[in-house]
């Protein structure tokens, strides 16, 4: 319901938004981890599974767009924001264990790390999206229309975001090493 000019613009801004958000957490995990070998990984592992949480949820909404009638517009962006902060922060819990894991035992196979590491933290990132999950379903089900697809998107998220921050982040550790 915006002029097209509008909406190439916001477009745009969105791009910008992600990529410097993407910037920002590359910089922040590389530099978090620089104790360990190779921090590097560790960052672009973090935006591996960003960049897979944002496909995801996009194509989600892409797929409920048609279904019933959703329109992209800027809460959608934000969720989007919402959903990359909330992934990373679950990926830098995993990450954070395979960083004392590799501290404790530095002998010890990298896969055999993040095995044991996924292991002491699937607990913990399970346990907080669940909740998380609770929280927003009620927010879905008793609340207004005004933030229905701001929570859809954030569903979504949680839900992809816990499964790429234990099977996507950590794994592309794994295989690059």
């Amino acid at each position: 319901l915006v002029s097209p000019i509008f909406a190439q613009e916001t477009i745009f801004n969105a791009l910008w938004t992600v990529l410097a958000a993407a910037v920002g957490i590359f910089l922040y995990v590389w530099w978090a981890f620089r104790n360990v070998p190779s921090p590097f990984r560790y960052g672009l592992a973090a935006i591996v599974a960003l960049l897979h949480d944002t496909l995801i949820v996009v194509g989600i909404f892409a797929i409920l767009g048609e279904l019933l009638d959703i329109e992209v517009n800027t809460m959608f962006l934000i969720a989007v924001l919402t959903v990359i902060g909330y992934s990373v922060n679950d990926t830098i819990v995993v990450f954070d264990r395979i960083r004392e894991n590799v501290r404790s035992a530095p002998n010890r196979r990298f896969a055999d790390t993040v095995n044991i590491s996924i292991n002491e933290s699937i607990g913990r990132s399970l346990g907080t999206s669940i909740t998380t999950m609770t929280v927003v379903l009620a927010m879905l089900l008793f609340g207004g229309p005004t933030l229905r697809d701001f929570l859809i998107v954030l569903l979504a998220g949680v839900i992809v975001g816990t499964y790429s921050s234990i099977f996507i982040a950590a794994q592309v550790l794994v295989i690059w090493d």
